[in-house]
């Protein structure tokens, strides 16, 4: 059906965006016909992806904007894309994610802003961005996830610590990054 061409779409297009040097270390089931839900780190529940789990996968390259298709249907609840080589900007449709608990993007080489999108992810509880090369602030619509009354994200690691000269985040909020 049309929506599973377009979730595979998605997939897809990460796949191949994120192997353009070396070939990922387990793809099985990537390059085939099989249904994704039998792909290496993928699980699903009723036939819905509801966890994208790849870290020490050797992935590197760039996260296109299209792989938020990916995640249609709105069931995605993990995205573990640690400890690879993934680098460039994180584009803002990683925020098409609604319903991720985890997003897990530590020890990586994404570089450039954090972006502000990411305050759409209402049901976070853990945002780990650290090891990576992002600078500027740390957005405020991002630290309100934080919000002990409104907000659920328990956990934010970032690299904002501003006694270490390699850090380049910055944070308004004492509270807002761990």
């Amino acid at each position: 059906d049309d929506f599973r061409k377009l979730r595979r779409f998605g997939l897809m297009s990460f796949y191949i965006a994120t192997s353009p040097e070396f070939s990922w270390k387990i793809d099985s089931g990537w390059k085939t016909n099989d249904d994704e839900c039998t792909w290496y780190g993928m699980t699903c529940d009723n036939n819905a992806v509801v966890e994208i789990s790849l870290p020490s996968n050797r992935l590197s390259g760039t996260i296109p904007p299209e792989f938020a298709l990916g995640g249609l249907g709105g069931k995605v609840t993990v995205l573990d894309l640690s400890e690879n080589s993934i680098g460039g900007n994180l584009p803002s449709e990683i925020s098409d994610f609604h319903n991720l608990s985890v997003l897990d993007l530590k020890n990586n080489a994404f570089t450039g802003i954090i972006p502000a999108e990411l305050k759409h992810l209402t049901k976070l509880i853990s945002l780990r961005l650290h090891s990576n090369k992002f600078e500027g602030a740390m957005p405020a619509e991002v630290c309100s996830l934080r919000d002990p009354t409104t907000g659920t994200l328990a956990e934010l690691t970032a690299d904002c610590d501003p006694d270490d000269p390699f850090d380049q985040v910055t944070c308004d909020a004492e509270t807002c990054c761990t």
